[in-house]
């Protein structure tokens, strides 16, 4: 071999060195590895969307802050990625045409590819082959998922049992069905109550006088509710009441002034099966999903190297 061959070689093999060194892998699953550009990416990403569900916006100081849940998140994605792999031994990579619709119907929301782009960059996806890549495996993984669930099946007689042993947690306490009337001072409360006793009709004068913008226009409905979810005073004058009585003395709250009406009282007892048999088998098929996806995971070969998360 020339000596030139050789010292290309040999800056060749100092370059994937350097490579590996700067990129190391962070997790090995199945046939694939996890690299740490590949996890600090979605981890970004994790912590961008949770800053943005408490409203706060995304820095290096709040990113740090999560640090410590570095080592968890590589479980989980090494978790997703046994599944991906599932997934596309089952047939469900997503095709380059569901692919390439999915970014398409992103880039029609842009005027061009430059706002895309700087749309990309304030997300914290790097480019918009990284941005497939995360569509390919959001499809490849729901895809594999959807089929999963269709093939969940649960029978009613299994449903029906279940709702018989899990019965107490389907009660339904007693509950209050009431409307009232919000004013602003007692003279006008005192007004409210002689105009009822003329025989005006309480739903007419809560669309005319009433300052609860939540009940006004249903005319002063506020459904039937237990014990405990409106102020003290007004559950107390509520309590007193007999079905189609209205209270004859104004109620006084932080809110105001009420006149109250106690349509009926529903007696305590359970929801009917029908009702929370929908319930009932998503959470069947819930854990039944679960239990699958873990069977997947405990026979993937995984290997992680959390000490390759530091920052070099």
């Amino acid at each position: 071999m020339k000596p030139k061959q050789v010292l290309i070689l040999l800056l060749l093999a100092l370059f994937s060195l350097a490579m590996a060194q700067s990129d190391p892998v962070v997790a090995k699953v199945g046939k694939s590895s996890i690299t740490k550009s590949q996890f600090d990416l979605q981890f970004r990403l994790f912590i961008r969307d949770a800053l943005q569900q408490r409203g706060q916006a995304y820095s290096p100081e709040a990113e740090e802050a999560f640090a410590q849940f570095k080592p968890q998140y590589l479980e989980r994605m090494a978790r997703d990625q046994a599944i991906i792999l599932a997934a596309e031994t089952a047939g469900f990579a997503a095709k380059e045409a569901a692919i390439d619709e999915a970014i398409e119907e992103v880039k029609s929301q842009f005027e061009n590819e430059e706002q895309l782009n700087q749309a990309l960059e304030e997300a914290g996806i790097p480019g918009l082959e990284a941005y497939r890549k995360l569509v390919y495996e959001a499809l490849t993984y729901n895809a594999y998922l959807e089929n999963l669930i269709k093939r969940l099946q649960t029978s009613d007689a299994a449903l029906r049992m279940l709702y018989l042993v899990s019965k107490p947690q389907f009660a339904v306490p007693v509950r209050y069905c009431s409307s009232h009337i919000l004013v602003n001072t007692v003279q006008e409360a005192n007004q409210v109550i002689a105009r009822l006793g003329k025989g005006e009709k309480f739903a007419d004068l809560a669309q005319e006088l009433s300052q609860d913008p939540g009940s006004k226009n249903e005319g002063g409905d506020l459904g039937c509710e237990p014990k405990g979810t409106f102020v003290a005073p007004f559950e107390l004058a509520l309590a007193a009441l007999k079905p189609g009585e209205s209270s004859k003395t104004p109620v006084k709250t932080e809110f105001g002034f009420h006149v109250i009406l106690l349509s009926k009282v529903e007696a305590a007892g359970f929801q009917p099966f029908d009702q929370v048999k929908g319930g009932l088998d998503q959470a069947v098929k819930n854990t039944a999903l679960q239990k699958v996806l873990d069977n997947i995971v405990s026979r993937t070969p995984t290997q992680l190297f959390p000490e390759n998360l530091q920052s070099r």
